[in-house]
């Protein structure tokens, strides 16, 4: 396929899926840390969940309303009544526990070994990526899926993680044409900020029963 051709199921793909990044949609203030980077953790974790990226996104606002979007008010939530919202919010129920029970360790580990601020965990780190997938992994029922989903979306802040996309992005990617690395997904998007929208939209469309082929046909229109 030419570069081209990508450019042009890139660009369709961006068109159908890719006006926001799950964060963006998710309203999450990337300005605002540290609780900004806990909030982009809470929506890693759902988005690992067995549901769409927009009913992730529909379960982390449902968090907001309670107020439980920063580490130190979710340690201090009752963890029965946070798996219920999740349940409630669309979240599979059996889901829910494994969720919250995810992101209360991860707020206490981080309140106890990280001054409560992720960005503290990104200097003990030294900004080395792989090291901070590693602490991350040290947070109970955080693994590589979650770690990924996060790093898709604070890759904006971290700028060492860029260019990243996980395995589900590159799925995708390659069932499109789009190429095998994440360093052929940046060549194609206009900046940093669209690749991220990028990267997401090839999540969001795996959940779409047509959608690759969707994209294909609204590439093929704007030849």
């Amino acid at each position: 396929m030419s570069r081209t051709e990508r450019e042009r199921i890139a660009g369709a793909l961006l068109e159908r899926y890719g006006h926001r990044s799950l964060a963006e949609e998710a309203e999450i203030n990337l300005n605002a840390a540290p609780h900004s980077l806990y909030q982009l953790l809470q929506l890693a974790a759902l988005t690992d969940a067995r549901q769409a990226p927009g009913e992730a996104v529909r379960a982390f606002t449902a968090l907001r309303e309670k107020r439980w979007t920063t580490a130190g008010h979710m340690v201090q939530a009752d963890p029965a009544e946070v798996s219920r919202t999740l349940t409630d919010a669309g979240c599979p129920e059996s889901d829910s526990d494994r969720i919250t029970t995810a992101l209360r360790d991860a707020a206490l580990h981080l309140q106890e070994d990280h001054g409560g601020d992720l960005g503290e965990l990104r200097e003990d780190a030294g900004r080395d990526p792989e090291r901070e997938r590693a602490l991350l992994r040290h947070f109970a029922r955080i693994g590589d899926t979650v770690v990924d989903a996060f790093v898709r979306e604070a890759q904006m802040l971290w700028t060492e993680l860029l260019p990243f996309a996980d395995k589900k992005a590159l799925d995708a990617a390659a069932r499109l044409d789009l190429g095998e690395d994440a360093a052929a997904l940046r060549s194609l998007a206009g900046g940093d900020r669209e690749f991220v929208r990028l990267v997401d939209s090839l999540v969001r469309i795996r959940h779409e029963r047509n959608g690759y082929q969707e994209v294909r046909d609204r590439a093929a229109a704007a030849r």
